[in-house]
């Protein structure tokens, strides 16, 4: 193909180009021999057909000939034009400007602050943006969490939060499909947003990248702002939001301490006080006041400049609902920053938590037996017995057996002797009073460990004789014919029970244990030669369980943790009439409890019969009231056995109670569902000022471009104004075909037609 080039100006300073491109059907030698000889065949053969012509009629039908020949030649040829021109117009350059509060920081030189120093970057480069902007479209932006268009750069600095994410995603939805040669970012980098209101800016950089928008940052600020100042930072709380009344409730914190150091950093928890106030008011916070069980206060020494610390603390909430838990980091003197010495958040106590005391020596049987503190509704506390010559050593403090403490005991293979005779009384009398008690398997309990000579003899539903008989061979462990349906021995679906219970491995032994004469117990295991392993009896307002095994653990090493852990729950349950469950019918929580300002909080809600199943008919009517009284409806959305709703209107720090009515066919039912979420007063955009230009560079760089210093961005401003923007002229091209068109075809009918119609007229045809 052999184009021919003609170049031509057109307006606006762009060029045009036009080309006569030839695509011949075949080569180019065979194309110009058929030619020639077409053209011999004429010169040699048509002359003598007309010889008796004129001359000048012998000259126009020979040229009309000649002309169809050269031009079926030239449609072989495949001519066609191509238009080329560049194209500079449509393109807009985005400067885009920190208009958060965190430009206010006073950084600069002389005080000056992040802002008035981008004001003053900004008048330098006026000029060249305006010689830019004769080609390129100059857009400005100021952004916090939103873009906002402006005509000028002023110092202020309002916006709530910087979300670099959001921002960037803002600025590719109204960029749609213009041509954006580069994108300038000009910010402190401080990224304080986060969550469902603000999207990872790295994957939104990399998008523009791949459109050719490369973003070029420059950074305002100091990334070391605030390191040398005096500061107490605590972070990271960790700690379960929902936890049942009476439970230990462990609490860790990070605290980041800076230009404390010789200091002794002193961290606190408060727990609000909520006695005679209804829900919607808040209540008084107070300390946490220090017991046995827990540890609300740490007293950290800082001895260094820059430290951080892990602490554990933790408390046992005694009132039930939705309590605010602060932790606090008292102010040191001359701490000007305090807004994040303090971490608040929600957490919900529930009525029916139980508390076990395990009284037993170390062995495998206790160790797997204490995983059931995995559930936030059991706490059991472990106190290991000393045995052999150690056991005159044994202290076991009063607090197990004062009234209240506790709602269960379970005695392992320790001997009566290892407690005073006071405890035993109080032990007896708590259990009297409707604390459940257990004895399981060993050797040195039962009989022979003296029980039957303490007051808790009475209450056991077994003999006990002065040596304990062993079962030595394994122990096969299946339900009673009473215990089958009982609710202790449900491990598995009622379908199923029975055949889990036959998969169960066997007991390595166990004690031989005889019902009392006249008990009215309940034997709800057996082993298969009838012998009874577990034995039930209620006492008045207390219940008793007799277990003779305690090699339960093997259950867990075999493949059988879940039905272990499903066993032993229920076995606290039961002892403690906890079987049943009394939740509410209607019911909603809320995650986080503890959200951000401007951070959504997922409300789940729903309602259950009194069977405990989920209704799924249900229609339910939610509203949120702020901080400040307003009430805001919100729309649920159905889910999986329940519904759910996204409350974003977080903007006001402070206490949110959410509430949920049910209805069923247009009738309301059950209870109105409570619960309590708490906006975080701190603030994420000052709470630490230092900028961050490791993330400019980041998004620079993923998506193309580069981050300059302030003399840089106005070299390559000064480039641009000079050469143009990179990318910026758009190369537009245009094919017209000249053989296959109705014109072409046009002309050879004409050709034709008129050769043939002077051979008619000259005779020849």
């Amino acid at each position: 193909m052999t184009p021919l080039t003609v170049h031509c100006a057109t307006e606006l300073g762009n060029t045009s180009e036009m080309s006569l491109q030839l695509e011949p059907v075949w080569s180019w030698m065979f194309a110009v021999a058929a030619l020639a000889a077409v053209l011999l065949v004429v010169r040699m053969g048509y002359p003598g057909q007309i010889r008796h012509l004129s001359v000048g009629r012998r000259r126009v039908l020979l040229g009309l000939r000649l002309g169809l020949v050269v031009l079926l030649f030239l449609l072989t040829l495949r001519p066609s034009l191509v238009l080329q021109s560049q194209d500079e117009s449509g393109a807009s350059l985005y400067v885009l400007l920190d208009f958060s509060r965190s430009m206010n920081t006073e950084d600069g030189a002389g005080g000056a602050t992040r802002r008035e120093e981008l004001v003053k970057l900004m008048d330098k480069a006026a000029p060249l943006l305006q010689s830019i902007g004769k080609k390129t479209e100059v857009r400005l932006r100021n952004f916090a969490d939103q873009l906002t268009p402006t005509e000028s750069v002023t110092a202020e600095a309002e916006g709530p939060m910087t979300a670099l994410g959001r921002v960037l995603e803002l600025s590719a939805e109204e960029m749609g499909r213009s041509r954006v040669p580069a994108v300038l970012l000009l910010s402190d980098g401080r990224q304080a947003a986060s969550g469902k209101l603000d999207s990872d800016p790295l994957p939104l950089a990399r998008r523009m990248g791949r459109l050719q928008r490369p973003v070029y940052s420059v950074g305002f600020g100091s990334t070391q702002a605030g390191t040398a100042a005096l500061d107490l930072a605590l972070q990271d709380l960790d700690l379960s939001r929902d936890v049942f009344q009476g439970n230990v409730l462990p609490i860790r914190i990070r605290l980041k301490a800076a230009g404390a150091q010789g200091q002794q950093a002193r961290v606190k928890v408060l727990l609000e006080n909520r006695k005679g106030l209804v829900e919607g008011q808040n209540g008084p916070l107070e300390p946490v006041v220090a017991t046995e069980s827990s540890r609300p206060l740490a007293l950290v020494p800082i001895s260094e400049s820059a430290e951080e610390h892990l602490l554990t603390l933790q408390i046992v909430p005694e009132q039930a609902g939705d309590l605010k838990l602060v932790v606090e980091a008292e102010a040191l003197p001359g701490e000007a920053r305090q807004t994040n010495n303090r971490v608040e958040t929600i957490i919900r106590v529930r009525r029916g938590g139980i508390r076990v005391a395990c009284f037993d020596i170390i062995r495998s049987e206790q160790k797997w037996l204490r995983k059931i503190n995995d559930s936030s509704r059991i706490q059991l506390d472990f106190h290991p017995i000393r045995s052999g010559e150690f056991r005159d050593r044994n202290q076991i403090p009063d607090r197990y057996f004062q009234q209240g403490n506790y709602d269960a005991y379970i005695l392992g293979d320790v001997p009566a002797s290892a407690f005073r005779p006071e405890q035993l009384l109080s032990l007896a009398r708590c259990c009297n009073q409707g604390a459940g008690l257990m004895m399981i398997g060993g050797r040195e309990n039962f009989g022979q460990g003296g029980w039957a000579q303490t007051p808790l003899a009475a209450l056991l539903p077994v003999e006990l004789p002065p040596v304990n008989q062993q079962l030595s061979q394994a122990q096969k462990m299946l339900p009673s014919r009473d215990g089958l349906g009982h609710f202790v021995m449900q491990i598995a679906a009622p379908e199923q029970n029975r055949s889990r219970w036959d998969q169960i491995p066997p007991l390595a032994g166990a004690n031989a244990l005889t019902l009392k004469a006249n008990s009215l117990a309940q034997v709800l295991a057996v082993s298969t030669d009838g012998a009874p392993l577990l034995i039930g009896q209620g006492t008045g307002p207390g219940r008793v369980l007799a277990f003779a095994g305690d090699t339960t653990w093997q259950w867990t090493m075999q493949g059988f943790e879940e039905e272990h852990a499903r066993f032993w729950r229920q076995i606290i349950f039961w002892l403690t009439r906890k079987e049943t469950d009394d939740s509410q019918s209607v019911w909603i929580q809320a995650n986080p409890r503890d959200p951000g300002l401007g951070v959504p909080t997922e409300l789940s809600f729903g309602a259950r019969d009194p069977q405990g199943r989920p209704i799924t008919d249900a229609t339910f009517e939610v509203e949120v009231t702020g901080p400040t009284g307003r009430v805001v409806s919100v729309v649920p959305r159905a889910a999986a056995d329940m519904s759910l709703a996204e409350f974003r209107e977080t903007m006001e720090p402070g206490d949110y109670w959410a509430r949920v009515r049910a209805s069923r066919a247009g009738q309301v039912f059950g209870n109105i569902g409570v619960t309590r979420f708490h906006v975080v007063a701190r603030d994420p955009e000052l709470d630490d000022p230092s900028s961050d230009f490791a993330l400019l560079r980041e998004i620079s760089h993923a998506s193309g471009g580069e981050f300059l210093t302030e003399q840089q961005l106005l070299e390559r401003l000064e480039t641009w104004a000079g050469n143009g923007l990179p990318g910026l002229s758009l190369k537009r091209q245009e094919r017209i075909t000249l053989w296959d068109n109705w014109p072409t075809l046009l002309l050879i009918i004409t050709v034709m037609a008129c050769e043939w119609g002077l051979r008619r007229r000259f005779g020849l045809a």
